[in-house]
């Protein structure tokens, strides 16, 4: 299930980084939404890399050649931090005022190195050559506080992508960008797919920290499948909206997106 949910979204994240990080390029020299478009570039990249590493065979072969077990695990987890930082501060520049601009950004940025610095000697002090950083290892108090502040973190950030993708998709709809709107409201369902996510899989830490845990195989098939329908709407409803706003605007005879 893993490999056929996870290699589809690698393949999705390779054709939208390609894109993303085309028009980055080629908008480079105009300043407005530069930010944005950046970051787009690398949220698509970074998340192309964590599903990739998701792929089983891909992390057996990477824990053998660095020797380092949970080594895929690990960098898939830094890569998900990455990827709903960077939509963050894409959706900031978009939407926020230049005045609160600057500190809307460090903030958010701020978050994530907290999230990535919680995460870390979480790491180096639970891993070893028969853990595994999945729900499978709840009883490991380690893994479950580790796995805990990761997914608190993708249910708080998709929880503010969600809001800000559905109040721009409402706004962009009334002024009749039909495209950028379908795109938004596209994005915003896939956000509340990875808060869904987040949900199914803290939902089963915490209810076996309680002793009444649901399921387990039920969990390893929702969880993925949630996981990635979040990625791959996610890509295609802001991929959307990109070319949308770039249709809007050349119809208005500058490209600024």
């Amino acid at each position: 299930m893993d490999g056929i949910v996870f290699g589809i979204c690698t393949l999705v994240g390779i054709v939208g980084t390609w894109y993303s990080a085309r028009d980055a390029w080629r908008l480079r020299d105009r300043s407005e939404y530069r930010i944005a478009r950046a970051a787009r570039a690398v949220a698509f990249g970074v998340c192309t890399v964590g599903v990739l590493l998701a792929v089983p065979a891909v992390e057996a072969l990477l824990e053998d050649v660095t020797g380092m077990n949970n080594s895929a695990k690990l960098g898939a987890h830094i890569c998900a931090v990455l990827w709903c930082g960077s939509l963050q501060l894409m959706l900031v520049d978009w939407s926020y005022n230049y005045e609160v601009l600057k500190a809307s950004l460090y903030a958010r940025v701020a978050l994530g190195v907290a999230v990535l610095a919680g995460m870390l000697p979480l790491f180096i002090a639970t891993t070893g050559p028969e853990m595994e950083f999945t729900t499978a290892f709840a009883s490991e108090p380690g893994v479950t506080v580790y796995l805990l502040v990761y997914l608190t973190y993708v249910a708080i950030t998709c929880g503010e992508i969600a809001f800000l993708c559905s109040g721009m998709a409402l706004s962009t709809s009334r002024r009749g960008h039909t495209w950028t709107s379908r795109g938004l409201a596209t994005s915003a369902a896939a956000a509340v797919l990875g808060v869904a996510y987040a949900i199914s899989k803290g939902s089963y830490l915490v209810l076996h920290y309680l002793r009444h845990p649901w399921a387990l195989r039920y969990e390893e098939i929702i969880s993925p499948l949630l996981a990635g329908l979040a990625t791959v709407a996610l890509i295609t409803g802001l991929t959307m909206a990109m070319v949308g706003r770039r249709v809007t605007q050349r119809k208005a005879g500058q490209v600024t997106v």
